[in-house]
This record gives structure tokens, C-alpha cells and sequence, in this order.
């Protein structure tokens, strides 16, 4: 932007400036600007000065609704993409109004913020474009922005550029007068050292970190109470190095971590599968709760009690490996669903806190488009929430990223716009820009009392330490956090005068401890020992924690006793702190409290990790002779987990005897982990066997022998043990055989027998599992087993289908005349739709004579999207011109003919003579000119009337859409999808049109699509179900399921191509669309 004197006229760089507000449907709704801009000095940012914005609260503007909720109106008209109008926000609390704080040209894409303790706002902004990595790193677009509210009214009115040239920066916090932001590949720290809104130098803290440009990499950073900075990372990896070059720390898997302000003594927290942790805070007595995104397949965004050492969800990824496991993945204190979760934060002010026995905390859902209200109570070591909606926005471009309390407690929503695509399945397809803002939600009338000069702005901060250490009981947050950093940077003198002082208050008490955990100075330690046998259980936990953190070895004989606390969650802490300290003096206690009934799974994870962390093997082993088995159990798994070379078969083999499930549990995983135990491994699987033939296994034995199968599967007796028992094991677990044979890379000879009698059993799912090995396994001596099965009319459709497929992939012959009808009537006349595609599959697996592929190519005239990309293949490897005319004509007819992709085309008619090539062209010109049209065929059924909810539920459920096979709602329907039980909430009406009718143009997160080339030169793309050190679970395009080993995988990269088949829309008429999007629609959490 620049400024013309002469003429006063702006010229912008950036058409925002043409900012028109929205006209309200009130009078009472009023916005007056005066802009007046200058350059910036420095030349690094825009400065907007003067800029007066005079926000009246827009509150009332239409009768409320029956349930009493207050509303921001946005403009009634349509508006260009350059253009601001407030997002229409509903309250559900008319106590509360929302003004916006800051709005374009002032602000435009903000992603996180964080205040000084002068009040300045510094927010992580995007440039609104959605850029990879390498264009991230080349452009660097994005920056933080300073905004100022120079004359206190809430609005903002002074904004510079405090820090340009970063990637993707998300967070931003203001700590002992420096900025701390995570911007991928670094943790950024950036001081201004002349104040005057730029930053002058930068420095990186700590690197590096993996990202792609998605979002899901760094944020942060986050204050701990003790002083510590801790910022999330996403699941893509991390190496960082100390200040030598020295590599401290590595990894793919997602964690949270945390160092010291100067980048020193970096510590990992936590970490697991889980995508994408992104928000972090602490309850009073400092522990860590914090928000995440894909926590489980299918997905659950959760809010989640991050545990020191904790090892957490999900369960599908194979970098839960790379942490030491206590027992089970940690699990979430609440699972909000498919909701996009960002920002959050723990609200401190007292109008947010009026019950004594809770706290209270936002979260954001940025699919969404809310803001949920938080109430987190203690249950056993950690807590339960009861979550409630705030305020949400009508508005499918409301995206809220983060939320903070300001220090008179009101509240900033960020509200990022309408821009980010990269990862997150919305709309894709010309799509406007849609500019964000920031909004203030605060309650009606006079600020609550005591929050008058709510940062004490106009306090002495020169006082000396007795008095600063007095105002830890001011009930405004922010001077409590000022006096905490002032008292923790004055060394012996300000810990003197907090060991003298009396606080009137737990929650001043509290605060004590924080500061003195901050200060460092010897005295401070010697107090937070004291404060060990505090009456109050708050301080125990806050103190024990302190002394845990900073390893004080002079606080663990008073720290022990504590282990046998009334309170659960000081009993947690102290064991938390035990572990970190390291004195192999409180092994005896550690064990001993793991005996108690009442342990929950977080306390338990706590005093096995501090048994880990201690780590002395020697002094844990006794343990394992306890008469206790939940002793025995955690000495086990701690003995397990520790890089110890101590633990010997003959200590484990006692507790595989036990009637305690739990124990024998760990006990054979720590045989299967062990191949030097393989002797050992096979009695036990020789000893489940047994226990099989006595009427199955339950989950927990299943699933230990399924570890110890994994374990000795190169082991050279195992194929006899299968043969010689497989078929007596109870059906269940014939199939658990079956299901190992058909993962592994060859099909052992000793087991054909075993699953030549699996084709014969009389349980449907026994047989299936004997078709599924055999068709990854195919063999034609198996051929004539196969063909009996195929023919056996007693036998469900489905099965017989799956059993000519695997014979066609065994006798590598043309199917017979009934074969080939009995797959041409599946695919012509069967309703559920994976039906029909196993049809198809089993016509493409057999090689066709003329006849039967002529016969195919009719059939494909009248295919669906489904099943005709699959049954292209009956045509593999013919010539003849004639059957190619029939095979153009027949795609140019297809309903389906629209999920076939133009290479897919171009495949078919490869083997053809030139003249067929040529007579496709009509084809491949007519698909390229849909593709080319989808933005305007978009517009046309978004523009359409809506359609009817009930008869959309009709449809959803018929056998001619599909859609109930592949999705779930409410507990129904198919698993290959996303669950739609809730994409009502998070998904527009345009969102859901694109997905039917362009499914490629994105694909949801967690279901994302790879291309895959093995070794022996076959390539598919498919869905990555699950993986492991060694194999892959895919689902195929074409909906099988494949065990890989990664061996074999020569390349493997993500796919535009989504498994959800394009073409749907030739399925169904323009209103059944409109139905059944309409009935999408309604499926919602909360109601409407």
C-alpha cells in the first residue's frame, strides 16, 4: 500500500481495502470508520495508525429464537470475496454479547494469538494461500502480526508486521519481554529490542521439525507453570540437535515437548500415533490437558490429559513403537468427534470459575464453526469434562482457530476466513477467499468487580519483592502472571520474601508454589519440600510436581510417604516426580503402590514409567515374585519396556501359570517380543491352542496369540503346529489363522491342508477366510476346491462370489458357462453395490474368451460407478476391433462411466487397434470438457432448491446409491468410509455436493488415498488401514483388503484419486441429490 499526498488517495497492494461493512437489519448496529495509514518505519510491516473503529455491541438485531440465544448478523446480500462481513455468530448464553475487535484491513487471516503484558496482541497470521512445503520455504509469505487498542475501547486500532518471512507460524507467546512462535521447520524466539512493533532479531530456539504445509506440524508456544516452554508437533517427525551438532532426539511420531526459555535441557513429554496435538494448557495445580485431532480410525479430535511419559493413540500407526508402552495407549478425557479441534485455553477469571470443584475451558471446532464451553472435574487420577456449546456461526467460512481471555476476562475469537484447503475436506472447487477477523465475546453491563485496570497497568511494578509476592492473590490474571515473572527473575531476595509470606487463599497458595518453583534459588527449593506436607492436597500436587521437574533428590524422602495419599491425583504427581528424580530409594514404594484396587489406568501409568525412568532392573525384579499379580504385572511390563538385558525367561515363564488374565496378558507379549524365547513362545501358543479347542479364546488371549504368531513366524515349527491344529480350534480362531496365513508374504506348505479344510467348513467365515488367503495366496492346487465351493448353492452369494474370484486367480483359465452367468446375474441384478464390485472383480480375474468379453462390454453398458472401473479388466489383453467399437460404445453408455478417469480410458483401448483409439476420442473429449465444467456444475445444484430430509434418508439407504455400505450412522451401515453420523455439523451443503459429485476433489482426513508399486511390478492405489514395523493393512480402489509386507514396497506416494468412486450422481436423479444431501445435512451432534 502506499499514500498519495497530493491527491489523498490509498492505493493498495491488496484489494481488502475496498472494506465495506455489512449494513444491519438495525439501527442499534452501528461501525464508523476514520482510517488514516502511514508507512511503516523500519519498512518491514504496515502500519495502520489513527484507525478509529467506534463497535457498537451488535446484539438484538432479530427476535431471538425459542432457545434464548443472541446473535451477530452479517450482511444480508452477497458479498465479493474482497469483502468483510462479520460471520453471523449465535450465542447460547443472551448474558453474553460479540462485538469484532478486529476486522480487514486491520487483520485477515489470523490463525493463534497471544497478549503481552501490556495488553499488544500478537497474532500468527496467514497470507491466505494454501502452499506445500518447498513454496512455503521458497515464498515465506506468511508472519506475525502486533495489534494495539491504543485507546482501551476493545477494538483494535494500531497494527504493525512484528515478524515477516516465516512459514506457517502457529502460536505466538509473550514471555520475560521476548515472542516465542512455532513456525515450521523451527521454534522461533523474537525480541524487539527498541519497541517499535518490529522485531530486531531472531533467534532459533530449537530445530528441526518436519512439516508439509497441511497445519499439522508445530504450535506453540505454551507458558508451564513451573517456567517451561512446551510447543506440539504433528506426525511428521523431528530431529533435533544440541548447540554441538549432537543429535538429542528423533522421530516420525507426534509429540509434545518443552525446553527451557534460552532452548536448553529439551525434554520430550509425550507423544504417540495420533495426527495433529495442537493446543496446550493447565489446570491450577499444573497439569497438562491439551486438544488433538485423529486420536482414533475412525476419527475422534479429542481433548486429552497429556501424561508425562504418556504413549497415546492411534492405534493404526506404527509410530506408537517408537515410545515405551506401560500397558494399554493412554486414552482421552473426551472424544468431541470429527470437529477439526484447535485452539483452546483454561478460562482464569472469576466470573468463569463459580464452582469451587471444577474448572472451566473453550475449545475450538473449526468444521464446526464453534466455540465449546468446558467443565473439567477430577475422576480418580485425571478428569471428566461436560462440554456445551458457547457460540457457533451459521457461516460455512467461519473457521475458528483459537480462543483467549483477555485480562478483564472477556474473550477473542480468531476467526481465520474462509482460505485453508490443504488437508482439510471442504469445499475445493473455486472457491472465494473468505477474510477472517477477530471477535470479542464478553458480558453484558460493568466488568465484574476487582477487574477495573484489569493488567495493572497502573500499579508500581518497581515494588519491592513482599509486596509482589502479595498481589499472587489479585484476582486478576494477569498481574498474577506479572508478579510470577517479576518474583521468578529476583533470585534469593524475592524467595525470602515468598517463604515469609502468608497467603489468605488455596488458590494463592497455589500460585506461591509456581513462583518459587520458577525462582530457582536454593531457599525456593528447600520451601517447595515443605510445602510437601501441606494440609491443602492442591499444594502436595503442585509442590510434588515443582520437585519432580527441577529432580530435587532431597525432596524424595518426603515425597514417598505421599504415595499412599488419600488423593488419587497427588498420588499420580508424586509418582511422576519419583521417576524423574531417579533414586532407586523409592522402588520399593513404587511397587508396593501399584497393589492398590483403586488405581485407574493414569496412575497406573504413572508409577510404572517411574519405574522405567528409575530404571534400576536389578532392584525392580523382586517385584515379579510379589503375591500381588498387579505387582507383578507392572515390574513385568517395566522390566520389558527398559533397555535391561536382566529379564530371563525363567522369570516370565512362573507368570504365564497365573489366573490372573491381565498378567499372563503381559507375560506373553513379553515372550513374543523376545525371538530368543521362541521355545517358549510355541509351548504357549501349543497351551492356547488347547485352550481354543475348549471353546475359543477370549480378546485379551486372541489377541496374544496373534503376537505370538507375528513372533514366530519365520520360526520353522510353526507351519506344523497350524497344520496339525488348526482346523480344532473354534471357528473364531480358525479365522485368526487363516487371517495370519493370508499376511504373510508365502503360503507355508505344511498349512495348504489346514486351509483346504477352511474352503470345507461349514462357517460361513471360516470359509471366507480360507478364499481371503487363497486369493493372496492363489495355488491351483486348490483350484477344484474352490470351483466346489463357487458351485454350492447352499452357500451365501457373497461367499460363493469371493470363491470363483480366488479360482480365476488359481486356475488362470476363462470361466464356464455358469461361472461367468452366476457373476454376470451378481453384477446385473444384486442390490448392495459391493456386491456387484465383487462380481466384477471376479469377471476381471479370469481371463474372457471373445464371447464373454462382448458379453462384459454389454453388461458394462448398463454398470455403475462401483463396479465399472473394475470390470474394465475382462477386456485385458484383446484386440479385436469389433469388440473394441462394442467396448467404446458401451463406456460411452455407462451410468458409471463418469468414475473412470481419463488415463483409466485410455488404459481400455490401449491394446486396441488405432482406429478404436481413435473412435474413444469422442469419449475422452467429452470427459475432459465434464472435468473442466465441475465448478459451474457445482453452482448449478448448489443453487437448486433443497431437497427433502426423509426421502434423502430413502436414498442414503438404497442399494442403488451405496452409500449405507461404505458409511456408518448411528452405529449402521459400512465402515470403508468416514462415519457420517455427525458431518452435518462440519459440512456444508456446497462441502457435501462436491463430495458426491467430485469425490477426488478432497479427500477426508485419515482417508486419504496412496499410490502404491511393489517389487514384483504390480501397483494399485489404496487406503492405508493400519501398519506395523513390517506389513501394511490397505484397502484397494477396488475394496479389497491386502496384508503388505513393507519388503515389498518399492514406492509408495499419496494419490489425488479418492476410493470413493466418482460418478455416484449417474445413480440417482437430480432430486434424490437434493435429498440426499438434505438428509445429510441433518445429521448433526447438536441440534440445529
Amino acid at each position: 500500500m502506499s499514500y498519495d499526498t497530493a491527491t489523498q488517495q490509498r492505493h493498495y497492494s491488496d484489494p481488502v481495502a475496498t472494506y465495506r461493512h455489512p449494513i444491519a437489519p438495525s439501527s442499534r448496529a452501528k461501525q464508523m470508520f476514520n482510517h488514516n495509514f502511514e508507512r511503516c518505519s523500519g519498512g518491514r510491516g504496515t502500519s495502520i495508525t489513527s484507525v478509529k473503529l467506534v463497535m457498537l455491541a451488535i446484539t438484538g438485531l432479530l427476535a431471538l429464537p425459542p432457545w434464548g440465544a443472541t446473535w451477530l448478523h452479517a450482511q444480508q446480500e452477497t458479498v465479493d470475496a474482497t469483502e468483510f462481513a462479520p460471520a453471523p455468530i449465535r450465542l447460547f448464553d443472551e448474558s453474553f454479547e460479540v462485538t469484532v475487535a478486529a476486522a480487514p484491513p486491520l487483520v485477515k487471516h489470523p490463525l493463534m494469538a497471544g497478549f503481552d503484558d501490556r495488553g499488544r496482541l500478537y497474532i500468527a497470521e496467514s497470507a491466505g494461500e494454501n502452499l506445500r512445503r518447498e513454496d512455503l520455504e521458497k515464498r515465506l509469505p506468511n508472519f506475525v502480526r502486533r495489534l494495539e487498542d491504543r485507546d482501551g475501547d476493545g477494538v483494535f486500532d494500531h497494527s504493525t508486521i512484528f515478524a515477516d518471512g516465516l512459514t506457517l507460524p502457529q502460536g505466538a507467546l509473550w514471555h520475560d519481554g521476548a515472542l516465542y512462535v512455532a513456525a515450521p521447520p523451527n521454534i522461533w524466539k523474537f525480541v524487539d529490542e527498541d519497541d517499535d512493533g518490529v522485531a530486531d532479531r531472531r533467534e532459533v530456539l530449537v530445530d528441526q521439525f518436519g512439516y508439509t504445509g497441511n497445519a499439522a506440524s508445530i504450535h506453540g508456544c505454551f507458558l508451564g507453570p513451573t517456567g517451561r516452554l512446551y510447543w506440539c508437533d504433528g506426525r511428521h517427525g523431528h530431529e533435533v540437535h544440541d548447540e554441538t551438532g549432537e543429535l538429542i532426539s528423533a522421530g516420525k511420531a507426534a509429540r509434545i515437548f518443552s525446553c527451557r526459555a534460552d532452548g536448553s535441557d529439551f525434554r520430550v513429554h509425550c507423544g504417540g500415533g495420533m495426527d495433529n496435538p495442537v493446543e496446550i494448557d493447565f489446570t491450577p495445580e499444573g497439569e497438562m490437558l491439551g486438544t488433538v485431532n485423529l486420536f482414533y480410525r475412525q476419527r475422534g479430535d479429542c481433548l486429552v490429559h497429556w501424561m508425562h511419559g504418556g504413549a497415546y493413540p492411534r492405534f493404526d500407526q506404527t509410530c506408537v513403537d517408537e515410545f515405551r508402552r506401560t500397558g494399554d495407549l493412554l486414552r482421552e478425557v473426551h472424544n468431541l468427534g470429527h470437529v477439526a479441534v484447535s485452539g483452546m485455553t483454561r478460562l482464569r477469571s472469576p466470573q468463569w470459575n463459580g464452582d469451587a470443584e471444577a474448572t472451566s475451558w473453550l475449545l475450538t471446532e473449526f468444521n464446526a464453526h464453534r466455540i465449546m464451553q468446558t467443565t473439567l472435574r477430577r475422576q480418580g487420577s485425571t478428569f471428566a469434562a461436560e462440554v456445551r456449546p458457547l457460540l457457533e456461526s451459521s457461516s460455512v467460512d467461519f473457521h475458528p482457530t483459537d480462543v483467549l481471555e483477555d485480562a478483564d476476562g472477556s474473550l477473542l475469537v480468531i476467526d481465520t476466513g474462509g482460505w485453508f484447503r490443504i488437508g482439510c475436506p471442504t469445499s475445493q472447487i473455486a472457491k472465494p477467499n473468505i477474510l477472517g477477523a477477530i471477535y470479542r465475546v464478553r458480558r453484558k453491563g460493568p466488568s465484574a468487580p476487582g477487574l477495573a485496570d484489569s493488567r495493572g497497568l497502573k500499579l508500581d511494578w518497581t515494588v519491592a519483592p513482599a509486596e509482589l509476592a502479595q498481589r499472587l492473590e489479585d484476582p486478576r490474571h494477569a498481574v498474577v502472571e506479572r508478579a510470577t515473572s517479576l518474583l521468578a527473575r529476583q533470585g534469593g531476595e524475592a524467595a525470602q520474601a515468598l517463604a515469609k509470606w502468608q497467603p489468605a487463599t488455596t488458590a494463592g497458595a497455589v500460585r506461591r508454589v509456581w513462583a518459587l518453583a520458577r525462582n530457582g534459588a536454593p531457599l525456593a527449593a528447600r520451601e517447595l519440600r515443605l510445602l510437601l506436607g501441606a494440609d491443602a492436597w492442591q499444594l502436595r500436587l503442585a509442590a510434588a510436581m515443582a520437585c519432580g521437574q527441577t529432580a530435587d533428590h532431597d525432596a524424595v524422602e518426603s515425597l514417598m510417604p505421599l504415595l499412599s495419599d488419600e488423593q488419587p491425583q497427588v498420588r499420580r504427581e508424586v509418582a511422576t516426580a519419583l521417576g524423574r528424580i531417579g533414586d532407586v530409594r523409592a522402588l520399593p514404594s513404587l511397587l508396593h503402590s501399584l497393589g492398590r484396587q483403586d488405581n485407574d489406568r493414569v496412575l497406573e501409568h504413572a508409577l510404572i514409567y517411574a519405574l522405567m525412568e528409575i530404571g534400576d532392573g536389578a532392584a525392580i525384579a523382586p517385584g515379579l515374585a510379589d503375591s500381588d499379580p498387579r505387582v507383578q504385572r507392572g515390574a513385568l511390563i517395566a522390566l520389558d519396556q527398559m533397555p535391561w538385558d536382566g529379564l530371563r525367561q525363567e522369570h516370565v515363564t512362573p507368570l504365564l501359570a497365573s489366573a490372573d488374565t491381565q498378567l499372563v496378558a503381559a507375560a506373553l507379549d513379553a515372550v513374543a517380543t523376545r525371538p530368543a524365547w521362541s521355545e517358549e513362545g510355541l509351548r504357549q501358543l501349543r497351551s492356547l491352542f488347547a485352550a481354543s479347542r475348549g471353546g475359543g479364546l477370549d480378546e485379551t488371549r486372541r489377541r496374544a496369540a496373534n503376537g505370538l504368531l507375528q513372533s514366530l513366524s519365520s520360526h520353522a515349527e510353526l507351519p506344523a503346529l497350524i497344520a496339525a491344529s488348526g482346523s480344532e480350534l473354534a471357528a473364531s480362531d480358525q479365522v485368526m489363522l487363516l487371517q495370519f496365513l493370508g499376511s504373510r508374504p508365502q503360503l507355508p506348505e505344511a498349512c495348504a491342508d489346514f486351509v483346504q479344510a477352511g474352503l470345507a467348513a461349514a462357517e460361513a467365515d471360516v470359509a471366507r477366510a480360507a478364499v481371503h488367503t487363497l486369493s493372496a495366496h492363489p495355488d491351483p492346487r486348490h483350484a477344484d476346491s474352490l470351483l466346489r465351493l463357487g458351485r454350492d448353492e447352499r452357500r451365501p452369494t457373497d461367499l460363493r462370489v469371493a470363491a470363483w474370484q480366488a479360482w480365476a486367480l488359481s486356475a488362470r483359465q476363462p470361466l464356464d458357462e455358469s461361472a461367468f452367468s452366476f457373476l454376470g446375474s451378481c453384477l446385473t441384478e444384486q442390490e448392495d453395490p459391493l456386491l456387484r464390485l465383487a462380481a466384477a472383480r471376479g469377471l476381471a480375474a479370469a481371463p474372457s474368451t471373445p464371447e464373454q468379453a462382448r458379453q462384459a462390454a454389454r453388461w458394462a453398458a448398463k454398470a455403475g460407478p462401483i463396479e465399472l472401473p473394475v470390470l474394465t479388466g475382462a477386456w485385458a489383453g484383446h484386440t479385436d476391433p469389433a469388440l473394441g467399437k462394442l467396448v467404446v460404445a458401451a463406456l460411452g453408455q455407462a451410468p458409471g462411466a463418469s468414475a473412470l478417469s481419463l488415463a483409466a480410458i485410455e488404459e481400455v483401448v490401449r491394446n486396441f487397434p488405432p482406429e478404436i483409439r481413435d473412435a474413444a476420442e469422442p469419449l475422452l473429449e467429452s470427459r475432459r470438457a465434464e472435468l473442466s465444467q465441475r465448478s459451474e456444475q457445482l453452482a448449478m445444484h448448489v443453487e437448486a432448491s433443497d431437497g427433502d430430509a426423509a426421502r434423502g434418508q430413502r436414498v442414503f439407504l438404497s442399494r442403488a446409491a451405496g452409500c449405507a455400505a461404505c458409511h456408518r450412522v448411528a452405529g449402521e451401515g459400512g465402515n470403508v468410509g468416514p462415519d457420517l453420523s455427525t458431518i452435518g455439523d462440519r459440512r456444508s451443503k456446497r462441502d457435501l455436493l462436491e463430495a458426491v459429485l467430485f469425490p477426488s476433489a478432497s479427500q477426508a482426513r485419515g482417508f486419504e488415498s496412496y499410490l502404491i508399486r511393489l517389487d514384483d511390478g504390480r501397483q494399485f492405489a489404496g487406503l492405508i488401514l493400519s501398519e506395523s514395523g513390517s506389513r501394511l493393512r490397505v484397502r484397494t480402489s477396488d475394496q479389497q483388503e491386502l496384508e503388505i509386507s513393507r519388503e515389498a514396497i518399492e514406492a509408495m506416494k499419496p494419490s489425488d484419486v479418492s476410493v470413493m468412486p466418482a460418478g455416484l450422481k449417474q445413480t440417482m436423479t437430480d432430486g434424490q441429490l437434493q435429498d440426499l444431501v438434505a438428509y445429510l445435512r441433518t445429521l448433526r451432534a447438536t441440534s440445529p
